[in-house]
């Protein structure tokens, strides 16, 4: 019968120990990675659930009970529900804005709306379109129209509104398109919400831009080619071909434009004032919010037009998007 080897023997364990070791501490440094992650992670979902859906869920709870920050919420049922239901019907009436500021933000935000969310989204699309060409110093042009996106909407208000003052520059260029025509713009409310719509367009169209040119780059450029050889023309390949494979990012830019547009807050509130300019020209529902909460102290009433203005963004964004079927049967 044959010895066993002592020396293999020894190699052997020594190889297995080595190996053991080696996975204990794989395991241990993939599971400080996995610790690491989850630390890292939780930073956003705990900022995340705290002020995105606890926000949300409290201002339902909210819109059910009067409250003035101090004293005890006392249940108030559907009585904040009424106060908007009454400043609608007021409106619809015929009230002034004073009447039903809720009523007249909504009107003002749903034209707004209607202005800007075609207007940006055509513009940025024909920006795309010249900054898909290969032509010189196209790279300066990309920056140009992507500058004012990330530009604070503050800054950008405080300077349109210089430029839209009675002598200022705007005037002074529409003098030499339509000579008479120089409107007080900020001041008159017949122009001030096209005023705010402008400042928007102008502001939010380069970063819309970025999207369609990503769209744009990704279509095959044989389609582009076979057409060429049919005869179709720059623009003719720009409506049949362009137009119909841009169809998905076309959708994802027009809901994305009315959920900003909806809640729109920062340029009325720069332009138009906390009190909505002349005649409530300039007016919004998230200024309305805003005042209910922290210059009316009723939170209460705050959250059910919060509740309002939720609805009408998932609604109108739902059917939209319903009606071009992008979301899934």
């Amino acid at each position: 019968m044959a010895k066993p080897n002592n020396k293999t023997n020894f190699f052997s364990h020594i190889n297995s120990f080595f190996k053991q070791k080696y996975n204990q501490l794989m395991t241990m440094k993939r599971s400080r990675e996995a610790l690491s992650g989850l630390l890292l992670v939780s930073i956003a979902v705990a900022f995340n659930m705290f002020f995105g859906y606890f926000a949300a869920l409290f201002a339902v709870y909210l819109s059910f009970f009067k409250w003035d920050y101090l004293g005890p919420m006392q249940f108030a049922g559907l009585y904040n529900y009424q106060v908007l239901f009454n400043d609608l019907v007021r409106g619809f009436n015929g009230a002034p804005y004073f009447l039903a500021p809720f009523f007249t933000g909504l009107r003002n935000i749903l034209l707004y709306t209607a202005i800007v969310v075609p207007t940006q989204t055509i513009l940025a699309m024909i920006l795309a379109a010249f900054a898909n060409q290969k032509i010189k110093g196209v790279q300066f042009y990309k920056v140009s129209y992507f500058l004012p996106a990330v530009t604070c909407p503050v800054i950008v208000s405080l300077i349109f509104i210089w430029l839209f003052m009675k002598y200022g520059f705007i005037n002074y260029i529409f003098q030499f398109i339509a000579p008479g025509f120089a409107p007080d713009w900020i001041n008159d409310k017949n122009y001030l919400l096209y005023a705010i719509a402008i400042v928007a367009i102008w502001g939010t169209s380069g970063h819309f831009m970025v999207s369609f040119l990503a769209a744009m780059q990704s279509i095959p450029r044989d389609i582009y080619e076979a057409a060429m050889l049919d005869g179709a023309g720059s623009i003719r390949r720009f409506i049949y071909i362009t137009v119909p494979m841009l169809k998905p990012m076309i959708i994802y830019v027009v809901v994305m434009g009315l959920i900003g547009t909806l809640q729109m807050f920062d340029l009325a509130w720069v332009m138009a004032g906390p009190s909505g300019g002349p005649g409530g020209s300039g007016y919004t529902m998230a200024l309305d919010i805003y005042r209910e909460a922290f210059i009316n102290l009723r939170p209460g009433v705050a959250a059910a037009k919060s509740m309002f203005l939720f609805s009408l963004i998932f609604i109108s964004t739902y059917i939209f998007q319903r009606k071009f079927k992008v979301m899934p049967r």
